[in-house]
């Protein structure tokens, strides 16, 4: 039917995700493919596996729309999933069985879709902006001081992602913890506070003038774009 749409999207009560691709549309499978769908043959529809990257689908629907495609879409699944706060990061690098697992904790703290370091940065050049408009030449060197820390974010998130890189690297069960008497924790961190610098907290940094953007070192995978149909085509509706 004319009013049917290329590819649609839903919620499965017991398969969650789910999509249906009208016929003659192979780009667009091949798209659902790339970000992590899987074809059930008895449905004849296409499904995304549990535990598989919901971001990825919702960028999907936006390039599908992008290049012409008629989108029906459940809006909850529109909707990207919030990225964890430091706490709950920190919770999973606790409860994490292999290397593997900590490597996504890093890819998450890195996501610039909502991760943490991005989101760090993008407050400091806020406020860099903020100080520019609303102080004029009074606010200048804060923003210059915004600016600079917003750099070091950007060499922090580099740092991070090769950090992550090497965990991803292992695939192994980590060993089994090994607990460390409170006593000799203590006497760690007071050898730590005495082998410290005091930080002064008026101190501040020399401003650079023309800090680097920030840029995440970190790509999301590209689904393929699919290019429109030719016009004068009319597929058939057909779950496939």
């Amino acid at each position: 039917m004319a009013n049917e749409p290329d590819v649609a999207f839903g919620l499965h009560p017991k398969l969650g995700p789910v999509a249906a691709v009208a016929d003659g549309l192979p780009q667009a499978e091949a798209a659902l493919h790339a970000v992590g769908f899987d074809h059930h043959k008895e449905l004849d529809i296409f499904v995304l596996p549990e535990g598989a990257d919901r971001r990825a689908m919702v960028q999907l629907i936006r390039d599908l729309h992008a290049v012409g495609y008629t989108v029906a879409a459940d809006p909850h699944l529109q909707e990207p999933p919030q990225v964890s706060g430091i706490r709950a990061l920190t919770s999973r690098i606790i409860q994490a069985q292999r290397p593997t697992d900590v490597a996504d904790v890093f890819d998450d703290l890195l996501d610039d879709r909502g991760g943490v370091i991005p989101e760090l940065h993008q407050l400091l050049e806020t406020t860099a902006e903020w100080c520019e408009r609303r102080l004029g030449d009074e606010g200048t060197d804060l923003s210059r001081i915004c600016r600079r820390l917003g750099h070091k974010i950007t060499e922090l998130s580099v740092d991070l992602s090769f950090t992550g890189a090497d965990f991803l690297d292992l695939d192994t069960p980590l060993p089994r913890p090994t607990t460390t008497a409170p006593s000799e924790q203590n006497s760690r961190a007071r050898a730590a506070a005495t082998a410290s610098p005091a930080h002064s907290a008026t101190s501040r940094p020399a401003a650079a003038d023309n800090p680097a953007p920030y840029r995440s070192p970190r790509t999301p995978p590209a689904s393929p774009a699919p290019s429109r149909k030719q016009p004068g085509s009319e597929p058939t509706r057909r779950a496939r």
